[in-house]
């Protein structure tokens, strides 16, 4: 893969904020307060596809969340999803896009559409983010920080904000020095791009979830509710319930963190039952036992 090349997961290829946080009011670090519950729909795409965007959001707002996170437009256009995300109460709380899309040639027009439909956080969660056969990371990740730099400041200037979503190997891949993608990624960008944590991919890599507001604090407007699992004996993707084998994330030591550190929003991710609702549904009632929602 080239360093401009890019892709999301294969379903982004047919689906057709940056001032730093802190210098956005409605983003700035304050006194602790509990996020809110949103949906990433990657978690239901099948059913969305069979079911349509209308009533597949009408269902998510039934459930009780209150924002949901894109990966994919369903060939809306952006007056349209602001209808259908009104219409049921809902709001956009991101999108997840490839890295080309907030390029210096395409970062007007993305920031744009998204807040045509009230969305000003744009991330990517990994199409692009990473070298190709041949590359050599110390010299992809010096670009990859520049890129990210220039984004976040283009975009900021929009009124959005930029952001990187893990998965596992931004903390098992290691530049030359031995510093891990992911601290040399946060260490060396500004702080207005966004960390976008999914803590149970961090959690499956063998790393603290908390420990990364500390390091990298103030700079994560939402975060991946998920559960992992090394085997799919039994998982079905519901938070609390980590497959065979699996840590589970350490939610009630998460919470305070997220809190003290700013995160406003909790995006739901399951990686099972696509076609249905069950995984973010028992998902919900995990954060609303918790007090969470």
């Amino acid at each position: 893969m080239s360093f401009t090349s890019f892709s999301r997961r294969s379903f982004l290829k047919s689906a057709a904020f940056g001032a730093a946080a802190c210098a956005v009011p409605e983003f700035a670090a304050a006194a602790p307060v509990k996020a809110k519950v949103a949906v990433q729909l990657y978690s239901i795409r099948d059913y969305i596809k069979n079911n349509g965007l209308e009533k597949s959001l009408a269902e998510v707002a039934a459930i009780g969340y209150k924002g949901v996170e894109f990966a994919g437009y369903y060939g809306k256009n952006a007056a349209e999803l602001k209808k259908i995300l009104d219409d049921n109460g809902l709001v956009a709380c991101g999108t997840h896009v490839g890295r080309g899309e907030f390029s210096p040639e395409k970062v007007k027009q993305t920031c744009e559409f998204n807040l045509g439909y009230g969305n000003k956080f744009i991330c990517c969660p990994g199409g692009g983010n990473f070298p190709g056969k041949g590359e050599n990371l110390d010299e992809f990740m010096k670009k990859l920080v520049e890129y990210y730099n220039k984004a976040a400041e283009d975009a900021g200037k929009l009124g959005c904000l930029i952001g990187l979503h893990n998965h596992q190997n931004e903390f098992k891949m290691k530049l030359s020095d031995g510093t891990t993608y992911w601290d040399y990624f946060f260490s060396n960008t500004s702080k207005a791009v966004q960390m976008e944590q999914d803590v149970g991919w961090t959690t499956t890599a063998g790393c603290d979830p908390c420990a990364q507001y500390t390091k990298y604090p103030h700079r994560s407007f939402a975060l991946h509710a998920k559960e992992n699992g090394q085997s799919n004996d039994g998982y079905e993707g519901i938070l609390g319930q980590p497959g065979k084998g699996a840590k589970c994330v350490e939610w009630d030591r998460l919470f305070p963190v997220t809190d003290a550190d700013g995160v406003q929003w909790y995006i739901v991710e399951c990686e099972r039952n696509a076609s249905n609702l069950k995984s973010i549904i028992e998902s919900f009632k995990f954060l609303q036992s918790k007090g969470r929602c």
